[in-house]
């Protein structure tokens, strides 16, 4: 029967197809009028009589599926013409637009509404033309994604919550749960705002059922819904965040919503981590030494599969199918250019889909991590075992610090390329690690318990073998130095060894102090052994031995780095800052640093090092000796400094742990000779040396320019003024900058402060807490400081306004 007969007749359900229309807004086109004659003389004729049949299957019942098949079959060829198999694609916008133009969008999503879509070729169960209505829509998915990628539709589709809902529904199905995904993901990443995920009918009981690759399938979309990475979109600039955040303060919340709304589904935690961390991990093969080789095995296999079920579906010239494919390379290359490219590209799929998923599952458990339930989430997470099940999966990386061969590269990529497979994969296990030891009584599950108990012992004993007590014992009070680490209702750590919540007010024995870092000995948490490392090492000496081997360039330096940083940003940073002394990790740095060669592709490298370096150093006497035993050459000394002031925004965290250093020191009874002597702290004692380095750092940075990466100058130069607030310097201080010879510094200073209160004053808890916790100086202090400084009393001396200039203060109004 020809289709404009189809298309003329009168529907059977005319108020469901009605209803089809209104919701997508599907008009049918006047092309369809076309005779069919005349299709066949016009250009994408296929496209517009697949559109055709489409049309008539919405409008009637009798349309067999094998024939919508065919049609839809005929759209998706359409747009992969010209595409290689590993998806490569030449341009196919006259297609995408013959598509849109006719209708074409809203035909195909008003398919995926009708559950009963076609009718059966036949009523044999046992022909192969009765295909369900599953498939249909699984490649009905497949064509919207594709056009919603080529085309701007996708923005419009991303806004409607009936059209989400509709893609939801269809993750019910086993044949369309994954296409589903696939095009939800699209679409809420072209959303402007964020979707509410408990506004989604059933989603919760669906999310209850699913596990394994499922559950990771549908991490993609927890991973925009639940992430604030992309709300501020390429905005880079503090000031422009700053400035979309008052406009759109409904993001956050919602994104604290999806996440609590996950964390209520049962046992969502436990599958998930078991999907990250299960093992066996693959592609692993015995007696190959590269990751490369791994996974070109692994292709190789999957390859001769598909040549061989493609030889199998060929008769041999004996009359038999091939046993095994032929070996004859103009064999195999015919061969490969009979095999469809879809084919092909559904295998290498197969290959690294597994890979994806594991990727998605660890950065969700990341993104949990830096939700307002992360001290939730890390209980839970400490209960089922993360850390030591991370140390295991860890054992199967394989890093290109040992592999002492060429790497094989892709054609056009670098010698120093480090892109591989799971290249994402371990740099989000490293940020998982990060997120999960960052401030956390927690990180002590990155040991081993032999090597806790070595760190305890560190504890209890600090201090004991020094001239001065810099770091003094426990005293009899504190004992036991062990606690439970969970409180009597299990859900989070003991008070005790809790730091301070984000909102609440330590006391403070000084004014200016929060807690005494260095020397207040906090009792140890005690941990059950099953929830930390086993074997010889544990994750923390595991990542470090890793450092140490990688080369000086490679960019994995940095992940490492990162991850040992947050272990070390504690309360009570003295025993394991010692611990990893002993493991030669400050001896590598300065190794590092003082070979070193740094250029624009190393910043993130070197910045990272410096941090490090800043964090094993900062209120330790013993690692402050150390490296000064390591750069008692002058050259070397003047080797590393050069380093540091040619890189100051990189190496401003290092300058402000030489700084608050050197402050803890000078106070503590017996140290003045240690002070003196010291090779690294003189770098900072005087006053014109912090100034030179204040100077810097108000050089470098302006409200316009300020950016996540380069914020830490703005702390770095307000605790050097805190401390002058301390001692009374203030004015010393202000009277250098507005007689230095590089202009409007004071001016400079005064906009950044301004701008200070408004990005850590509200909605920064998080980063508050951070600042105090580093510092040693309680909030308040830096919340006093700053208003002192910006107050607009023309009579203080310990206010900026009190030294602009006329020129200064115009200036001043205008920034």
């Amino acid at each position: 029967m020809a289709a404009r007969h189809l298309v003329r007749r009168r529907p059977r359900n005319l108020t469901t197809y009605r209803f089809y229309k209104e919701l997508t807004g599907h008009q049918s086109d006047m092309m369809f009028m076309v005779p069919e004659e005349g299709l066949n003389k016009m250009p994408y004729g296929k496209i517009l009589r697949a559109l055709r049949i489409l049309e008539a299957a919405l409008q009637r019942n009798e349309v067999p599926r094998v024939t919508i098949m065919a049609h839809l079959k005929v759209l998706m060829d359409q747009l992969h013409a010209g595409q290689d198999p590993l998806g490569e694609t030449s341009d196919t916008s006259e297609v995408t637009t013959i598509i849109q133009k006719h209708g074409g969008v809203q035909t195909l999503l008003s398919l995926l509404m009708v559950k009963d879509l076609g009718g059966r070729c036949c009523f044999l169960e046992t022909c192969q033309h009765n295909l369900n209505v599953g498939s249909l829509h699984a490649v009905t998915l497949d064509i919207l994604r594709k056009l919603s990628l080529e085309l701007h539709s996708g923005a419009r589709l991303s806004e409607s919550d009936e059209v989400l809902q509709i893609l939801f529904s269809l993750m019910l199905d086993e044949e369309t749960y994954t296409k589903a995904i696939a095009l939800v993901e699209h679409l809420l990443i072209f959303r402007k705002s964020t979707l509410q995920l408990n506004t989604i009918p059933g989603l919760d009981r669906l999310i209850a059922k699913l596990d394994g690759q499922y559950l990771a399938n549908f991490c993609s979309i927890l991973a925009v819904t639940i992430s604030d990475l992309d709300v501020y979109e390429n905005k880079t600039l503090l000031y422009e965040q700053s400035k979309l955040r008052s406009n759109i303060k409904s993001l956050s919340p919602l994104r604290d919503i999806n996440q609590e709304f996950i964390l209520r589904i049962p046992h969502f935690l436990s599958r998930l981590v078991d999907f990250a961390t299960k093992l066996p991990y693959e592609p692993r093969y015995s007696g190959l030494t590269m990751e490369v080789e791994h996974w070109m095995r692994l292709i190789e296999d999957s390859m001769r599969e598909v040549l061989r079920a493609h030889q199998n579906q060929q008769p041999s010239s004996s009359g038999s199918p091939s046993a095994t494919p032929q070996t004859n390379p103009r064999h195999l290359m015919d061969l490969m250019n009979r095999i469809q490219p879809q084919t092909i590209a559904n295998q290498i799929d197969s290959l690294t889909g597994p890979m994806l998923q594991r990727v998605e599952s660890v950065y969700v458990l990341g993104l949990l991590l830096l939700g307002k339930q992360r001290k939730e989430v890390q209980v839970q997470l400490a209960r089922l075992r993360l850390i030591p099940r991370l140390s295991s999966l860890f054992d199967l990386f394989i890093w290109k610090c040992e592999t002492y061969q060429e790497r094989i590269r892709v054609p056009g990529h670098l010698s120093s390329c480090e892109c591989s497979p799971e290249v994402a994969l371990k740099i989000q296990f490293l940020r998982l690690v990060h997120s999960f030891c960052d401030q956390s009584d927690y990180r002590y599950l990155m040991l081993t318990p032999k090597e806790f108990s070595e760190v305890r012992k560190i504890h209890i004993h600090y201090g004991r073998e020094d001239n001065f007590s810099l770091h003094p014992s426990p005293s009899p009070s504190q004992s036991p130095t062990t606690v439970s680490p969970e409180s009597s209702n299990g859900n989070e750590p003991a008070k005790s060894n809790l730091p301070c919540n984000d909102n609440s007010q330590p006391e403070r024995t000084e004014e200016w102090a929060a807690t005494n870092i260095a020397s207040q000995a906090r009792p140890l948490v005690e941990y059950p052994a099953e929830q930390m490392c086993s074997g010889s090492k544990g994750l923390l000496l595991k990542i470090v031995e890793a450092l140490k081997k990688e080369t000086t360039g490679s960019t994995f330096r940095f992940w490492f780095s990162r991850a040992i940083e947050s272990y070390l940003r504690s309360p009570n940073p003295y025993a394991d800052q010692v611990f990893l002394l002993r493991r030669g990790l400050l001896k590598h740095l300065a190794g590092s640093l003082l070979q070193c060669d740094p250029g624009p592709n190393q910043k993130e490298v070197l910045q990272s090092t410096f941090d490090l370096l800043g964090e094993l150093l900062k209120f330790n006497d013993k690692a402050y000796k150390r490296l000064d035993s390591l750069i008692a050459a002058e050259f070397k000394e003047k080797q590393l400094f050069s380093l540091v002031t040619k890189n100051l925004v990189d190496s401003n965290m290092l300058v402000r742990s030489l700084v608050l250093s050197h402050d803890y020191f000078v106070r503590v009874q017996g140290a003045e000779a240690f002070v003196a002597k010291s090779r690294t702290l003189h770098h900072v004692s005087t006053f014109r040396q912090r100034l030179s380095f204040l100077v810097q750092l108000i050089k470098t940075i302006s409200v316009d320019t300020l950016t996540q990466e380069n914020v830490s100058c703005l702390n770095t130069s307000l605790v050097i003024l805190m401390l002058a607030h301390k001692h009374s310097e203030l004015p010393l201080y202000l009277e250098a900058l507005r007689t230095h010879v590089e202009p409007h510094l004071l001016t400079n200073l005064r906009s950044l402060l301004r701008f200070w209160q408004t990005h850590y004053l509200h909605n920064k808890d998080k980063d508050c807490n951070t600042l105090q916790r580093s510092s040693g100086i309680s909030f308040d202090f830096w919340r006093e400081t700053v208003a002192t400084l910006v107050a607009e009393k023309k009579l203080s001396p310990d206010c900026i306004y009190h030294y602009l200039s006329p020129e200064d203060l115009t200036l001043s109004r205008t920034s």
